[in-house]
């Protein structure tokens, strides 16, 4: 997730860097040919620019914000089917071994020639604890994705709302063609 942030530091300085120089070259047509036609064109096209500018921001902001409703979305789904599921697997598992550990401890008074039935007891509940342990395991997991994608969506939220203008495509500065003279 690391990546996406970085690039889109690259994307904002570059689509600063673009914006200076176009500003420059501007700043250039417009000292050297002052208001004549050559400029006031060279002026339509960098204006029609900006609203495609414009344009392309309003897509990507809603391109960001369906991403962010998805993720919200995604989440609550997982939180609804996996979760409720999960705790109540832990408590059966937890209540079975409550109830194998009971019987065992019973069995074990009340009968001592009965260790073959001991043991495989033992054993089920070794192997009830062994999938107490695994369930555990899966429930820690799906918090830790929950987390994960919360913040997730939190660093969209952020990059949208610090998302600078993407950089503009260089447009092809018209050719001036220098006047002749006449001596």
């Amino acid at each position: 997730m690391t990546v996406f942030p970085g690039l889109l530091l690259r994307v904002a300085s570059e689509s600063e860097r673009h914006v200076r120089d176009g500003l420059e070259r501007l700043g250039r047509l417009t000292r050297e040919h002052g208001p004549g036609a050559e400029a006031r064109r060279s002026l339509a096209l960098y204006d029609e620019r900006l609203r495609r500018l414009e344009s392309a921001l309003t897509r990507q902001d809603a391109g960001l914000r369906s991403l962010r409703a998805d993720l919200d979305l995604i989440v609550t789904d997982l939180n609804e089917r996996l979760l409720p599921r999960l705790d109540e697997r832990m408590d059966d598992t937890e209540r079975d071994v409550a109830a194998i550990t009971t019987d065992l401890l019973r069995t074990g008074r009340a009968a001592g020639d009965h260790t073959s039935r001991l043991d495989a007891l033992d054993r089920r509940v070794s192997d009830l604890r062994t999938r107490l342990a695994g369930l555990d395991q899966r429930a820690s997991l799906w918090r830790e994705l929950q987390a994960t994608l919360a913040r997730l969506g939190d660093d969209v939220d952020t990059l949208r709302a610090t998302l600078p203008l993407p950089p503009p495509q260089p447009l092809p500065l018209p050719h001036a063609t220098p006047e002749p003279t006449t001596t």
